[in-house]
């Protein structure tokens, strides 16, 4: 269940094609309930992402929303803390129902703090229930200081500010059809520089001289209750910068 969420995680935060030097937030808060189902358990976590992203003074803000289960789910929703209910869609596979923001649905409206509640149906029309708390917590965009290409000993250099409270770093590369082709290794919070060559342990497709890449700074700010193990179940905001870097030039 773990590694599936975690797949799920990395394709839908950074699969995305992106306009070159937006700056983009992402909070997701988790919360994980067990249901009794025979002998089998019912497993079911809901979860809210608030996307932010800003475009030159303006910041505008969008909820995304996905319940993940260990069971097929046959229909779910969101009820927010305002009473509105969204009906989420399969995605994939019948354990996960999403529903991402339209551009229309963006706003400069932040989205209410308080419990969201997520409901599934499965089996003979059985139910089960989570909730989610937003408490709408956030940190900066993460600063690029430089990012080149070294042509010498062929590989990117990006060093960037370090970010009040983030936890973690990560750093991706997309392609120009929005595709992921590297997802690198998380980095510590210590960490204000990385370097990816062709030998960098985290490549999907190789890349070819010429090809524009976005680059994708990642911080993290995590959960106090947030271990090694889990820490992609308790990110309580994920905010990231991007900028693009021509491989081989």
């Amino acid at each position: 269940m773990m590694e599936k969420f975690h797949n799920m995680f990395n394709q839908k935060m950074w699969s995305a094609g992106i306009v070159f030097l937006l700056l983009f937030g992402i909070i997701l808060h988790s919360c994980k309930d067990e249901f009794n189902e025979g002998e089998e358990t019912f497993e079911g976590y809901g979860d809210i992402f608030i996307q932010k992203k800003k475009v030159g003074d303006e910041t505008l803000y969008a909820p995304y929303y996905h319940l993940i289960a260990n069971s097929s789910i046959e229909s779910a929703m969101v009820e927010t803390p305002n009473g509105e209910l969204t009906e989420l869609e399969p995605y994939e596979y019948l354990t996960t129902y999403i529903k991402e923001p339209e551009e229309d649905e963006f706003s400069t409206s932040m989205m209410a703090a308080g419990t969201y509640r997520f409901t599934g149906s499965y089996g003979n029309n059985k139910t089960f229930a989570v909730t989610d708390m937003f408490d709408a917590g956030i940190i900066d965009f993460p600063k690029i200081d430089s990012v080149s290409y070294d042509n010498t000993n062929y590989y990117i250099y990006l060093s960037w500010e370090a970010v009040s409270r983030a936890n973690i770093y990560k750093v991706n590369l997309l392609s120009q059809a929005g595709n992921i082709v590297f997802s690198g290794a998380e980095l510590t919070s210590e960490s204000n520089a990385f370097l990816i060559g062709l030998d960098t342990e985290g490549w999907i497709s190789t890349p070819y001289t010429g090809d524009v890449l976005t680059i994708q700074l990642h911080a993290y700010l995590l959960d106090s209750n947030a271990d090694d193990d889990n820490w992609y179940y308790n990110i309580e905001c994920n905010s990231y910068t991007e900028t693009q870097v021509i491989w081989g030039e």
